[in-house]
């Protein structure tokens, strides 16, 4: 109790301190051709103890007599195979990130049992991967010991790093010199879009002499061309636009929280309306005006986001109080909601 004192007494300095968290280009948009590629494939695991779906399924013994024929080593499947039930036949991908990867790069592999009753102790026998479209040719090779995801359920594995890519798969990001940002959904509108378009012709004007390089085509899409002077140098060009500060819109305040991933992003100026909340033993207290009825020091919060008793505390000085105390992600998001549910979070709240 305490220590919560002091952090208390010493938390409102800090927050004056603490800067402003500026959303950035890359926050709210991603490259038109930066999208995640799967890989798919159809394998034989192997060294399963009775667990497999080999003897009568002949999908198995099939694979099984083909990848034995390869190997000078024919058999017949009713006669020598009867009997096995230490393989199985599994569904393969590879999720490639939407950044691309390179060749000889390390992917992992997510296995799933087509029929067979566990997975637990096989091996991958090695298999190519292709694209998700029939007749596509072959991005990686897989291999490896299988770990089980969960072990209540035995049939669904992974090989970690057990992909090898025997080719680039590189996003296609800039095309006749030009390439194009296209809005996260809690993001996009065209005033977003016509903003994020001026900001980037504001801040490189001068090396344009006022000619603009950024046109909002949509409320999703904003197209950028990139100046024949930096041709040869694409890469930091796209990074110093992903870089630019957003500029706050009135009225697109917005908040997205991804629970499974524990992210909170929001736009625009967010604000909150003075309330008390408490989570797990945690209390934040938002302080209206000063008023004779609410003199200083009746509270004693944990975080104060308004310690001068001006009003309109603001999203952003929740997370910087989240961020000082350390609060895990999942206590945030919580506490989030709970203000958006009572009316004191003035913005949409998007995700789940």
């Amino acid at each position: 109790m305490r220590i919560a004192r002091i952090v208390t007494f010493f938390l409102p300095l800090l927050l004056l301190a603490a800067p402003a968290m500026a959303l950035r280009v890359q926050d709210i948009t991603r490259l038109k051709s930066e999208i995640p590629n799967e890989l798919t494939g159809i394998g034989l695991v192997f060294g399963l103890k009775g667990t497999g779906d080999g003897g009568n399924y002949r999908p198995s013994m099939r694979m099984l007599q083909q990848m034995l024929g390869k190997f000078s080593d024919p058999v017949a499947i009713t006669r020598d195979l009867k009997n096995t039930k230490n393989v199985a036949i599994v569904a393969l991908t590879v999720t490639v990130p939407a950044q691309g990867a390179r060749q000889g790069d390390k992917l992992d592999v997510h296995v799933s049992a087509l029929a067979a009753k566990s997975l637990r102790g096989g091996r991958l026998f090695l298999c190519p991967m292709q694209g998700p479209l029939v007749n596509t040719q072959i991005y990686a090779l897989a291999e490896g010991p299988l770990t089980l995801d969960d072990r209540h359920i035995p049939t669904v594995a992974t090989i970690k790093q057990g992909a090898v890519l025997t080719q680039d798969i590189v996003p296609d990001n800039v095309r006749h010199g030009r390439f194009t940002l296209v809005l996260l959904p809690s993001a996009a509108s065209y005033a977003m879009a016509s903003a994020i378009a001026q900001q980037i012709n504001q801040t490189l004007s001068p090396e344009t002499n006022g000619k603009p390089l950024a046109f909002a085509d949509s409320a999703t899409t904003v197209r950028v061309r990139i100046p024949r002077a930096q041709r040869g140098h694409q890469a930091a060009f796209i990074a110093s636009v992903q870089a630019m500060r957003v500029p706050d819109l009135p009225g697109a305040a917005k908040v997205l929280i991804n629970s499974k991933a524990g992210t909170i992003v929001f736009t625009g100026d967010v604000t909150l309306s003075p309330t008390v909340i408490s989570e797990k033993g945690l209390t934040i207290t938002v302080l209206p005006r000063k008023t004779k009825s609410d003199p200083v020091g009746t509270r004693e919060p944990f975080a104060a986001l308004d310690p001068q008793h001006r009003g309109g505390a603001r999203l952003r000085d929740l997370v910087n109080a989240f961020n000082l105390l350390k609060v895990p992600a999942r206590d945030r998001i919580a506490i989030i909601k709970q203000l958006y549910d009572s009316g004191a979070l003035h913005c949409r709240l998007e995700g789940h």
